[in-house]
């Protein structure tokens, strides 16, 4: 218990010292002018009332990536047990953007401050019969009150990259504590599983079923019509496209003078940028300096025939992926540890992945050794192959086959979730 309460003193000293840095990214907006309140477990009354009537199955994510990637499994969970109320929160402004297009019938809250007081009042309110977390951040404070509770806790999706992992074991000695707690813990895969064992987990909790990301890219490919988005933007079929997608700062500049390399060879070829934090992108200021005529997505009616677009919405990315010749997927040739490579895959695309790639290091491996992928070591080899696979389209329908094959051969580990999940109903 003393644990505990040195981590509440210490979280509320960052809370204390840092909040002008949280209130700039939690305080109220025109979309959410009561959200920043729901951090500190005070909601709405009438979200309250709703929430009081039947117990709930609490689903929490993190990023926006973590949110999509549990639409198979909310989709089917209503589908089966229509009777079973759920309820979202989220970490970000944008994964609620996100969470209310996609599901507009749920419930969708913030996530509270993991502090002692704080998460007993949110459990109070949001009445979960189960709690389940996507993914593995760690929140000891919402382990620990669940636990002593009785409210089931599972993990899913669960992973710990060789970061995380370094991380954790300096406090090994408090993270045991706290991954100990969980009813169940599923994992990504057999190396994930040995380092939350490794942690703390107790060995008869935790399960390796594969990444839901592959049932998550295959609905994608079901519900995004390419030649629809093609219309949606008037692009001829014959116009080639390459995209540069979740390019994080660092990859910017690099990416922007390998679009001017293009651009001097291909007068038949669109080049779209999706930065992956548009409040953080400078990718604007690059393209302004190197003088490259481009379109930002939020103005692009009569501009559709300048060379370069810049996908300056959220949630756009799967439909440029959808119709585009070939796809660099970014975070991956700085050390961020790479986005999802899968989402590509899912319309049958080849995707150039760069060696920073821990985050979805066994997902890649699969399409990689599937040969459904190309990984790079820098900004040079991304030209040679992007430039190669444009010189020869049937390759790199190949390669989009193969990828794609590899998600078909990786699916349905949420119904292997699922199963798992409604035993705690």
């Amino acid at each position: 218990m003393i644990y505990f309460c040195v981590y509440d003193v210490f979280f509320f000293i960052f809370i204390l010292f840092f909040f002008p840095y949280i209130w700039k990214r939690i305080k109220p907006d025109k979309i959410f002018p009561f959200g920043w309140k729901e951090r500190f477990g005070i909601y709405d009354i009438d979200v309250i009332r709703k929430l009081r009537k039947k117990k709930n199955i609490w689903f929490q994510t993190v990023s926006v990536g973590e949110l999509l990637s549990i639409t198979p499994l909310i989709r089917i969970m209503r589908e089966k047990f229509p009777d079973e109320n759920i309820i979202l929160t989220v970490t970000t402004k944008t994964g609620r953007k996100i969470a209310l297009k996609e599901f507009p019938d749920i419930p969708c809250l913030f996530f509270p401050f993991d502090f002692s007081v704080i998460v007993k009042r949110a459990i109070k309110f949001l009445n979960p019969k189960l709690i389940i977390l996507v993914e593995t951040e760690i929140w000891p404070n919402l382990f620990r009150i669940s636990f002593n509770k009785k409210i089931p806790f599972l993990i899913i999706n669960g992973r710990v990259s060789p970061k995380s992992f370094s991380r954790y074991k300096k406090f090994k000695f408090f993270i045991k504590k706290v991954v100990s707690l969980p009813d169940e813990i599923i994992m990504r895969t057999k190396e994930e599983s040995k380092r939350i064992i490794y942690l703390g987990a107790k060995k008869e909790k935790v399960t390796v079923l594969g990444s839901i990301k592959f049932d998550q890219a295959f609905l994608l490919s079901e519900k995004i019509n390419p030649n629809k988005i093609r219309q949606m933007y008037s692009i001829p079929e014959n116009k080639k496209i390459v995209v540069f997608g979740s390019i994080h700062p660092g990859e910017e500049k690099p990416i922007v003078e390998i679009a001017k390399k293009m651009l001097k060879t291909n007068s038949d070829i669109t080049i779209v940028i999706v930065p992956r934090f548009l409040d953080k992108t400078n990718i604007f200021k690059i393209l302004n300096e190197e003088k490259i005529p481009y379109a930002k997505k939020s103005n692009l009616e009569g501009n559709q025939n300048l060379p370069v677009w810049v996908i300056d919405t959220y949630g756009e990315l799967n439909n440029f992926y959808s119709i585009c010749d070939i796809a660099f997927v970014g975070g991956s040739l700085i050390p961020w540890g790479g986005q999802n490579p899968i989402e590509p895959a899912a319309f049958k695309k080849p995707v150039i992945f760069g060696k920073y790639n821990w985050h979805f290091f066994e997902e890649w491996e699969k399409i990689k050794n599937n040969k459904g992928g190309i990984e790079v070591n820098d900004f040079q080899q991304l030209y040679q192959k992007i430039s190669f696979l444009l010189d020869n389209p049937s390759f790199a329908r190949e390669i989009g086959e193969k990828a794609f094959t590899t998600i078909l051969e990786n699916k349905d580990t949420t119904i292997k979730i699922l199963s798992i999940i409604k035993k705690y109903f």
